[in-house]
C-alpha cells in the first residue's frame, strides 16, 4: 500500500483516514484496471450445477470489469474448451446459415446456454431435493449449508418462520428435542444452538464409562470353558441303553431302548432281557 498507513488510536467504528508521507489525506484507490482476474473455463459439462456455477462467476467478473455486452460474449467464448467450444462453433455456424444475427449480448448468450446445459426439470429437482433433505450423518453445519445451497439453486424465497421450521424438521430427533427447549432470535442463532447441542452430545458419548468385570474369587472354578450340561432326555437315554446278551439279537435290545427311552422309571432287568 505504498506510503499509506492508518492513524493510530483511531476507533474501529469511525472512518479511517489515510495519509501520505507528508501527512496529507490521500484519495482512495478504486481503480481496478491493474488487478488481474482469471476467467474460468467451461468444458460443457452435463452437470447443470457446473454451468450455473460458471455463469455466476462470469457475472461477477463482468460486474468487476464493466465490459461492453459484445466483449462479454467474446471473453466468455474464449474460455470454452472440449465439448463447449465445439457446441458454440455449431451454434454460430447454424445462425449464419439461417441468416440469423450473431449473439452479441450476455443475456442472449446466457439464455442459449441455459437451454442447452440446464434441463427444464432441474428447478423441480432442486425443490424435491430440498423437500427430502435430512441431517442424517451430516453435522449440523454441513446440513444447514446444504439446505441453504439448495434454496439458492431452487431460487426459493420463503418466510423466515418457514425456513426455521424446515431446518428444525430436518434435524436429527435427539438434537431437535433439545434445541426446541432453547430460545433463539433468528435462524443463524438456531443453527449455532443446534451445533452446540450436537457437540455436547458427541462429547457425552465419548465419556461413557464401562465398569470393569469383577475378578473371580479364589477357589472358584473357571467358567471360560464350562462343561456342557446334560439334558434330562440325554441322561435317560444313556441310562436306559443296555447291551444285548451274546445269545440275543442286537436288534431286539435296540427296539426296547427306542420304545422305552422317553418313559421314566422303566429300566430293563435281566429277566426282561432274557425274555427278549
Amino acid at each position: 500500500m505504498g506510503g499509506l498507513h492508518a492513524r493510530r488510536g483511531q476507533p474501529r467504528d469511525e472512518e479511517v483516514e489515510y495519509e501520505d508521507d507528508e501527512g496529507y489525506p490521500r484519495d482512495e484507490d478504486d481503480d481496478l484496471r491493474n488487478i488481474m482476474v482469471n476467467i474460468p473455463s467451461f468444458i460443457g459439462s452435463t452437470n447443470p450445477e457446473a454451468y450455473l456455477d460458471w455463469e455466476r462467476k462470469m457475472e461477477l467478473i463482468f460486474d468487476y470489469n464493466n465490459y461492453s455486452e459484445r466483449k462479454k460474449v467474446q471473453v466468455a467464448a474464449l474460455e470454452f474448451t472440449d465439448y463447449a467450444i465445439v457446441w458454440w462453433d455449431q451454434v454460430s455456424m447454424r445462425r449464419r446459415k439461417n441468416r440469423q444475427p450473431p449473439i452479441e449480448t450476455w443475456a442472449e448468450m446466457r439464455t442459449v446456454m441455459r437451454d442447452r446445459f440446464v434441463p427444464s426439470s432441474h428447478h423441480r429437482e432442486m425443490h424435491q431435493a430440498l423437500q427430502l433433505l435430512r441431517q442424517g450423518t451430516k453435522c449440523v453445519e454441513d446440513y444447514y449449508r446444504e439446505m441453504e445451497m439448495l434454496m439458492i439453486r431452487a431460487d426459493l424465497e420463503e418466510d423466515r418462520d418457514a425456513t426455521i421450521a424446515r431446518f428444525l424438521y430436518g434435524l436429527n430427533r435427539e438434537i431437535r428435542n433439545v434445541v426446541e427447549l432453547h430460545p433463539y432470535a433468528d435462524l443463524y442463532d438456531l443453527v449455532a444452538i443446534a451445533a452446540k447441542v450436537e457437540k455436547q452430545q458427541r462429547s457425552n458419548v465419548g465419556r461413557r464409562f464401562t465398569p470393569p468385570q469383577a475378578a473371580p474369587r479364589p477357589g472358584t472354578p473357571s467358567t471360560s470353558n464350562p462343561r456342557p450340561a446334560i439334558t434330562k432326555l440325554e441322561a435317560s437315554t444313556q441310562a436306559t441303553k443296555v447291551e444285548a446278551p451274546k445269545d440275543k439279537p442286537q436288534a431286539l435290545v435296540e427296539a426296547f431302548n427306542a420304545s422305552n427311552v422317553m418313559e421314566e422309571g422303566i429300566w430293563p432287568t435281566n429277566a426282561l432281557i432274557k425274555e427278549l
